[in-house]
């Protein structure tokens, strides 16, 4: 986070002891400590560790430079020329200049010159210094077959000179040529795409590349192993324990370092590689981060991160009709433990699934699976309330694909009220498919999948299920996204008629975007005013919505997704239309650092223990500040927000955030607590200071002077 971005808040110093400890891990022995492995988080290495230089194939010495900017229909505007006075390390530099004019279709900035690929491993890297719009930033290659694949590169978002590269051993996206999806080598360096940030862009600016290379990853053996006392699910604490961890790698020292989500830097400390053991203290709500680094000399070989959140204890207690997650439970991908670590941080709704194959496995059969029936009914234990998924294909109707015959929707819908007979009790909401046209969960599958034939579907499935179970809330629509998206909506309800859903569902994605610049509330209004005026309900449900922290184009930093996360949901809030929000997701789905899919969580995979992100703290933070409230209003000074919820008492919680500099603001009324982000108190005595990041305040007639 920007320093100058950053609320002040008071940091209390924290003791911590450190000890050398021999290589071997003995057992506890009656009355000594008992250490447990924890997986760690591997650190975020900068970009140019990942790689290692085969080969400098450019530094721009040449006085001519072999570059060009290719120049079409979808092509920004675009320059290129060697440049002398802006240096990286060499004597001179490949100097873009662009403009965006707001082309309605594609528009993107594509440089290249001729550069060879010869085996797989091998990619390009290079510098790049610009202004810090978070252009997103991929690189084309042709394969042997003629086939054009698109990579993301690692690439950061801040101004100043940065390494970008790519890995092609990893997701691309492919064109052409034999449309095997596979790089087929030798492969030629077909160019750098620099696209804009959103449809309609415009802008004039520059940015420069120096010493461009043949890279490989960089093959590295992890070492360096943590261990903690009274190792718990998640690393979620109380505040006022104690952490205490220890550490041990192949090198030379461990340094480590603990530091708050604010970047405030409150312990440290180094020891031999052979060992090292310390522990620190968590004197109020929030998240923190324990960075072990091990060293090879003075170059970071390896970096381990122990992540954990300290969360008040009333936390569990709070409850909010308005915030729920997606889970995967229904793909056997959670462990079952985080039915419970949700609900310690106040998560009491999540959307879920239990497909149709699963459920009518032999035809005309329908079993609640055992992994089905496990994760509800501990749901149901918790008091949790799910939304879970009618979808996708069964082999047994229309060749495995999309319902589109009598028999496949009659079929679908009985799936249907046979799923709900057997959660009879333990659910209540229901959503009817998943992203019907964009075609989630079906790729390759046969069917007709158009907006007219998902509406045949709901009406169907919506009639037996509500015949059957009047009280249940059947959610249509099913997530539909997209430019298309309010028409598509329309088209379904032609088909379906007006009064098959209780509430309808979209999935409004808009990362790496801020909510405001995306104008998210005139998107979900107009789509909501759009389905009203085709006689169907306003009631809308967002069943997806989210920022993945990815390290390559699109994605956000971890700060971004706490604070964007809760100012979408205050924001949502103030549409008047929307009833729920289900954020995407509650955790990682793997541990690819460049897929964004892998990145979307707002805790860790469970490889890494389900440690928190910054954002569940945030989301928590919400349930626990918002929940028996009202929202009563939002208005708006400048780029300053501020929202008012109304508690049953008549006191008021006030939100405050900007999108601009960090500044001081007046608060009218009376302010008995203010809490940060992270739900930490914050010292009001010199003032109040709106930030990019939510802030909390409780008290009386609270509003924003000059209102």
């Amino acid at each position: 986070m920007p320093s100058d971005r950053r609320p002040r808040v008071f940091v209390a110093l924290l003791s911590a002891t450190v000890f050398l400890l021999p290589v071997t891990v003995q057992r506890a022995a009656a009355g000594e400590t008992a250490w447990e492995r924890v997986p760690c988080v591997p650190g975020d290495l900068p970009t140019e560790a990942l790689f290692e230089t085969i080969q400098v194939v450019d530094d721009f010495s040449a006085e001519k430079t072999a570059w060009i900017a290719l120049r079409t229909d979808q092509n920004a505007i675009a320059t290129v020329e060697r440049d002398t006075e802006e240096k990286h390390e060499g004597r001179a530099t490949l100097r873009v200049d662009y403009e965006f004019v707001g082309k309605p279709d594609l528009e993107y900035i594509q440089i290249t010159r001729p550069l060879d690929l010869p085996e797989r491993g091998v990619s390009i890297g290079f510098w790049l210094k610009h202004d810090g719009r978070p252009f997103p930033i991929r690189m084309r290659v042709a394969d042997a077959s003629g086939e054009t694949h698109q990579i993301d590169l690692f690439a950061a978002t801040k101004p100043g000179w940065q390494f970008v590269a790519g890995d092609l051993t990893g997701q691309t996206h492919s064109w052409g040529g034999d449309r095997n999806h596979r790089l087929d080598y030798p492969c030629k360096f077909a160019g750098l795409c620099i696209d804009r940030t959103e449809k309609g862009f415009k802008s004039k600016g520059r940015f420069w590349i120096a010493d461009v290379a043949s890279i490989r990853a960089r093959k590295t053996a992890a070492t360096l192993q943590v261990e903690t006392t009274g190792k718990r699910f998640g690393n979620l604490y109380a505040p006022g324990e104690t952490v205490a961890l220890r550490a041990q790698g192949k090198g030379e020292a461990i340094r480590w370092s603990v530091r708050d989500f604010w970047g405030a830097q409150f312990e440290s400390g180094q020891g031999a590689a052979t060992g090292v053991e310390f522990s620190f203290k968590l004197p109020r709500p929030g998240y923190f981060l324990c960075e072990l680094a091990l060293m090879d000399g003075t170059r970071v070989a390896e970096l381990q991160e122990f992540r954990c959140a300290a969360i008040p204890e009333d936390a569990a207690t709070a409850r909010s009709n308005f915030f729920g997650v997606c889970t995967h439970f229904g793909q056997q991908n959670y462990p079952l433990d985080c039915l419970e670590l949700m609900s310690r941080y106040g998560i009491d709704q999540f959307r879920d699934e239990i497909c149709w194959r699963a459920v009518e496995a032999e035809k005309g059969k329908h079993v609640l699976p055992p992994y089905a029936d496990a994760y509800t009914a501990r749901a149901d234990r918790l008091k949790m309330r799910p939304l879970i998924i009618y979808n996708y294909n069964n082999p047994h109707y229309d060749k495995d694909g999309f319902p589109n015959s009598s028999e496949a929707i009659e079929g679908f819908a009985k799936y249907a009220v046979e799923l709900t007979r057997a959660l009879k009790g333990r659910v209540n909401n229901f959503e009817v498919w998943n992203e019907w046209v964009g075609g989630c969960g079906m790729k390759n599958r046969p069917g007709d999948h158009s907006p007219a034939a998902y509406g045949h579907v709901l009406k169907a499935t919506y009639a037996a299920v509500k015949k059957e179970f009047p009280d249940v809330t059947v959610v249509g629509i099913g997530g539909e996204y997209g430019p298309r998206c309010a028409q598509n909506v329309v088209d379904m309800i032609g088909t379906a008629g007006a009064g098959s859903m209780d509430a309808f569902s979209i999935h409004p994605y808009r990362y790496p975007r801020s909510p405001e610049e995306s104008d998210l509330v005139g998107e979900v209004t107009s789509i909501a005013d759009r389905a009203g005026a085709a006689g169907a309900t306003k009631k809308v449900w967002i069943t997806e919505i989210g920022y993945p922290t990815h390290r390559t184009s699109g994605g956000s930093e971890e700060t971004a997704q706490a604070w964007h996360g809760v100012r979408t949901l205050v924001l949502l809030q103030s549409t008047g239309v929307v009833e729920k929000v289900y954020w995407y997701d509650l955790k990682d789905d793997g541990s690819n650092r460049a897929y964004n899919e892998h990145n979307f969580g707002l805790i860790r995979h469970q490889q890494f223990n389900c440690a928190p992100k910054p954002g569940v703290v945030a989301m928590s933070v919400f349930i626990r500040m918002t929940c028996a409230t009202t929202f009563t209003g939002l208005k708006k000074q400048g780029d300053i927000y501020a929202a008012t919820y109304r508690r049953a008492d008549g006191s008021e919680v006030l939100v405050v955030w900007t999108t601009g500099e960090a500044r001081a603001v007046k608060v009218t009324g009376k302010v008995n607590v203010a809490v940060d982000l992270m739900g930490a108190p914050m010292d009001t005595a010199s003032g109040l200071k709106a930030s990019v990041a939510p802030i909390y305040l409780t008290g009386e007639k609270l509003g924003l002077a000059g209102d």
